[in-house]
């Protein structure tokens, strides 16, 4: 037997993939830091695209710096847990 499956675009949903997305960006942070731990810049994913936006040539420095000097560029997220307060209880 064949599921059918059907993905319609409409206002709800376009609406719900933006607020993901913006949710995301406000949970995640970049931070450039040197080899050894030193580090340099940690904001907001959501300013860092934002300066980004408004100075590319501070964009295209950072990908040159970063081929250039042996620095480390990352994208951290955080992730919530739900309920970190609950035991399992495991019955035999």
């Amino acid at each position: 037997m064949a599921t059918k499956t059907t993905f319609s675009i409409n206002s709800k949903t376009i609406t719900k993939v933006f607020q993901d997305l913006f949710d995301s960006f406000k949970s995640s942070r970049l931070k450039v830091s040197s080899k050894n731990g030193q580090e340099y810049l940690n904001i907001s994913l959501l300013l860092a695209v934002i300066i980004g936006i408004i100075f590319p040539v501070a964009f295209i420095a950072l990908i040159i710096l970063s081929l250039i000097a042996p620095i480390e560029i990352a994208i951290l997220q955080e992730v919530k847990e739900e309920n970190a307060n609950q035991k399992m209880i495991e019955l035999k």
